[in-house]
C-alpha cells in the first residue's frame, strides 16, 4: 500500500506542475511546493501544528490555475531543516520565517492562506505588519487563544522542561513503524479530522523509508521537539488591537465541528472588531472537522474561489524576476 499511496501523491504533483522550492536560510533550508505560474508572487500557505506543506495538496487543484501558491514546510516539519540543538521551537518564529521569505524573494508585501496555528500566526503577522499583508485566508483558527491563568502556567511549566530533554546529546533510539501504523496513528491522533485518504498527502513529507531495500519500515522526518511548543501568551487587548489594524481582505472559514478552545466571548469580540474596522472581512462556516480543507476540500474551495475572484488582481502579483 505504501508505495502505491506515495506514487499517488507524486502523480498529483506531476499533474499540476508542482515544483519543489528550496529557500536557504541561516539555520538551514526551508522546503516548499510551488503551484502555478512562476512570474507571479504566490500566496504563501502555512500549515498547522505537526502538519506540513502537503496539507494543501487536495485543495489547491480546486482553486484558480492562474494564481500561484507556495506551500511551506515550516522549520521542523516535513522536509525543512530542524532548528539547531539547544534551541526550542516557538510560535513567533513563524513571523521571522515570513520576513525571511519576503527578503529572499524581494517581496514588499505578502499574501497568506493558512490553517490552524499557521492561521493564528498569519493573524499576528498581519496585526504587527499591516502594511506588508495584502490578503488573508484563514482556516478554522482565527487568533491566539486567551486561556485561564492556571492553564497558561501549567502549559509553561509542562512544556519548557521537556525541551531540555533533547539537549543532552545522548543518542535516542529511533522508532520505526510500518506505513499502515502511521496512517492509523495520524487518523486517530487528530480525532479523525484527517481522513485516511488525506493522511497520505501529509505522510509523503512526514516520513521516509528506512532504506531503499526496506520499504516496509519508515522513520519520522518531523522534529520531535515541535511537540513542546507552548504557544503564545498575551492579553485579549493585544488581540483586539491587532484586529483593529488588519486592513487587508480577510476570509475566515470556521468548521462546524471544531470547538473554539476558549471562552466564546473572546472570539466573538474579536470578530466584532474585525467587522467594525475592516469592510473586507468575511466570515463563513463550512461543514466538517478541523482539517476540512484537506479531508473534504470540496466544502472549502467554493468560498475561497469567491473570495479570490473578488480580491485577487493579477497586476498586483506580477514580478519581473524570482
Amino acid at each position: 500500500m505504501a508505495e502505491d499511496k506515495r506514487r499517488m501523491v507524486q502523480r498529483n504533483d506531476e499533474l499540476h506542475g508542482v515544483q519543489e522550492e528550496r529557500i536557504r536560510l541561516p539555520f538551514g533550508d526551508v522546503i516548499g511546493k510551488w503551484w502555478g505560474p512562476r512570474d507571479l508572487r504566490p500566496i504563501v500557505c502555512l500549515h498547522g501544528w505537526m502538519d506540513n506543506a502537503g496539507s494543501f495538496d487536495r485543495l489547491l487543484p480546486m482553486l484558480p490555475r492562474d494564481i500561484s501558491f507556495l506551500a511551506i514546510d515550516i522549520p521542523g516539519h516535513g522536509r525543512s531543516a530542524h532548528l539547531p540543538a539547544g534551541v526550542a521551537y516557538y510560535a513567533l518564529d513563524t513571523l521571522r520565517l515570513l520576513l525571511h521569505l519576503m527578503q529572499h524573494y524581494g517581496w514588499g508585501r505578502i499574501s497568506l492562506m493558512s490553517h490552524s496555528i499557521g492561521a493564528v500566526m498569519s493573524y499576528v503577522f498581519a496585526g504587527v505588519f499591516p502594511d506588508r499583508v495584502d490578503l488573508l485566508i484563514s482556516f478554522d483558527l482565527l487568533k491566539p487563544f486567551i486561556l485561564d491563568p492556571d492553564m497558561v502556567l501549567f502549559l509553561l511549566s509542562d512544556s519548557l522542561p521537556k525541551t531540555l530533554e533533547y539537549d543532552t546529546g545522548a543518542k535516542r533510539e529511533e522508532k520505526l513503524f510500518a506505513y499502515a501504523d502511521y496512517v492509523d496513528h495520524m487518523h486517530a491522533g487528530f480525532h479523525e479530522s484527517i481522513s485516511r485518504e488525506a493522511c497520505h498527502y501529509l505522510l509523503y513529507r512526514a516520513i521516509e523509508p528506512v532504506a531503499a531495500e526496506r520499504t516496509d519500515l519508515y522513520r519520522r522526518l518531523t522534529d520531535v521537539r515541535i511537540r513542546h511548543n507552548h504557544g503564545l501568551v498575551w492579553s485579549h487587548d493585544v488581540n483586539l488591537e491587532m484586529a483593529r489594524r488588519i486592513r487587508a481582505p480577510f476570509l475566515y472559514l470556521k468548521t462546524s465541528e471544531t470547538p473554539l478552545f476558549e471562552d466564546p466571548q473572546y472570539h466573538q469580540e474579536t470578530i466584532d472588531v474585525l467587522v467594525a474596522h475592516n469592510e473586507r472581512f468575511v466570515q463563513e462556516v463550512v461543514e466538517g472537522k478541523h482539517h476540512a480543507h484537506l479531508s473534504s476540500p470540496e466544502t472549502v474551495a467554493p468560498a475561497v474561489c469567491r473570495f479570490l475572484q473578488q480580491h485577487w488582481r493579477k497586476e498586483q502579483y506580477l514580478v519581473s524576476k524570482l
